[in-house]
């Protein structure tokens, strides 16, 4: 009987060409790994669809050349013809090389190349091998950052905080954040002239202001402040500002959990305001629940999209303007998340 003998390191191999590999190479690892587990070349043959024949023969092909031996001999003719090309393809590319052994992070033709040349003894041209990529489903566009999936263990009394002010129609509830602008243009996309491009003056040094923005929920008042800092001290600063704006009732305000909130400073400072609280949402939901998020994605859009900056004190004039222009009625389109509805349906119901 012929029986394959693996270690742990050959069945790991195998394993991974299995799942990675295409049509018969992929069969081929799994004889193997059946023979290892006691079955014989016919039952494999039985559980497979081929002939006991076939089983044997890349049994023994695996006992003399290991997984080189599993991969079929370079032959010349045309490179296979659609599906089959798409198809390897699609399962090599849509793992990350380096699942296979490779240094670089992301693939391109080139390495798709050599890597079907050498691993699959597949030979096609550039082109070719650009129209399957296509065909499968993958364009040559950039990935996008995203936030890591992290559960916050207070998630669930940040939540109940938030509701139960949301829920009392006599306090102000403020949605506060911060942004940083720079001298040098944020590159967006624009409509330009075919075969032009245009060219955006830098400044000669970058500089950059800090903008503090809270929004009340309720009203669509805006508050805002330009500092150079982002520190504990100008945040103390801000929330003073507000407490001025609304000197009478509770003053809630809605933060994410930046370190110039949490801060020691920022700590004994509220327990000197009775009236003002911070409500901390949970980590990492900011971007989704904090409509002012909105508001700096909206400014920077007008002021600083394919526009750089002489000076500090430029920025500071166009920021201003903007803010000028910045009714209520502008922030309220902005505030349709789960927060603001929340906060307007308490004062409606009362």
């Amino acid at each position: 009987m012929l029986r394959t003998t693996l270690d742990n390191t050959q069945h790991a191999q195998l394993r991974q060409l299995a799942r990675t590999a295409i049509g018969r190479v992929a069969a081929r690892a799994h004889f193997v790994l059946l023979s290892a587990q006691g079955y014989s070349p016919p039952q494999i043959g039985q559980l497979l669809g081929y002939d006991a024949a076939t089983v044997r023969y890349w049994l023994k092909a695996y006992q003399r050349h290991a997984l080189k031996g599993l991969y079929d001999a370079p032959r010349s003719g045309r490179p296979p013809k659609e599906p089959l090309l798409v198809g390897i393809t699609q399962a090599q590319a849509s793992q990350p090389p380096p699942n296979l052994g490779y240094v670089q992070t992301c693939w391109t033709v080139g390495l798709l190349l050599r890597h079907l040349r050498e691993r699959l003894h597949l030979r096609v041209g550039a082109t070719t091998r650009r129209q399957a990529l296509h065909r499968a489903g993958f364009r040559w566009t950039r990935p996008k950052l995203a936030l890591p999936r992290r559960r916050d263990p207070q998630a669930e009394a940040k939540q109940a905080r938030l509701e139960d002010a949301l829920q009392d129609p006599q306090a102000t509830i403020l949605a506060e954040d911060e942004c940083d602008l720079h001298l040098l243009a944020v590159v967006r996309a624009m409509w330009q002239r075919a075969g032009q491009q245009n060219a955006l003056a830098t400044p000669g040094q970058n500089a950059k202001r800090g903008v503090f923005g809270a929004l009340n929920l309720r009203t669509g008042d805006w508050h805002s402040q330009l500092s150079a800092h982002k520190r504990g001290a100008e945040f103390i600063a801000f929330l003073t500002l507000l407490l001025s704006a609304y000197p009478v009732g509770a003053l809630y305000v809605i933060v994410d959990n930046a370190s110039i909130h949490t801060s020691r400073a920022v700590r004994r400072w509220l327990a000197e305001q009775p009236r003002l609280q911070l409500l901390y949402l949970p980590t990492y939901s900011g971007h989704q629940l904090n409509p002012v998020e909105k508001v700096w994605g909206v400014l920077k859009n007008h002021i600083a999209a394919n526009r750089s900056y002489p000076s500090l004190a430029a920025l500071d004039r166009a920021i201003g303007r903007y803010f000028a222009a910045f009714t209520r009625a502008a922030a309220l389109r902005l505030m349709n998340g789960p927060l603001a509805r929340a906060a307007q349906a308490a004062v409606a119901q009362n």
